[in-house]
């Protein structure tokens, strides 16, 4: 899921964005991204929110590494677990379970289940051969019959 929030600041901060945007073969969105990304590591960050941090709650550490630039980069990064692509995992895992559960099936189920896949008989008419009456009077009237 991508969190898509709307950013409301000073024509200050536009303006630098825009002058980096310019300056960059980068799109704004990641410019604001990369801000994001790097404010988790910055001491400066830190402290300037430390005035307003509640007494018993630590700042949270990020979930990323300083090297990790999908997360700016990329609109929705890939999660990675031990250098593999988790979702690819998770994907070859459910086509596992697929093949599995139609090869546990009995003959009668598997008959049922083709059934489903096969043909639909359609009801045909014939259409009618009278002029259709378009009127435009203060609106639309579309009139077939």
């Amino acid at each position: 899921m991508v969190y898509r929030p709307t950013v409301r600041y000073a024509d200050e901060f536009k303006e630098y964005v825009d002058s980096l945007f310019h300056a960059t073969r980068l799109d704004r969105n990641q410019i604001i991204r990369a801000a994001l990304f790097t404010a988790a590591f910055s001491p400066n960050f830190a402290a300037l929110l430390d005035p307003y941090k509640k007494a018993d709650v630590p700042l949270p550490l990020p979930k990323w590494n300083t090297n990790e630039h999908g997360y700016w980069m990329d609109r929705t990064p890939m999660e990675h677990e031990r250098g593999k692509d988790v979702n690819a995992i998770i994907r070859r895992e459910n086509e596992t379970e697929r093949t599995a559960e139609s090869i546990a099936r009995t003959p009668t189920e598997q008959t049922e289940n083709n059934r489903c896949n096969g043909q639909i008989e359609r009801q045909e008419r014939k259409v009618s051969s009278r002029p259709i009456r378009i009127a435009n009077q203060g609106g639309i009237t579309i009139k077939i019959g």
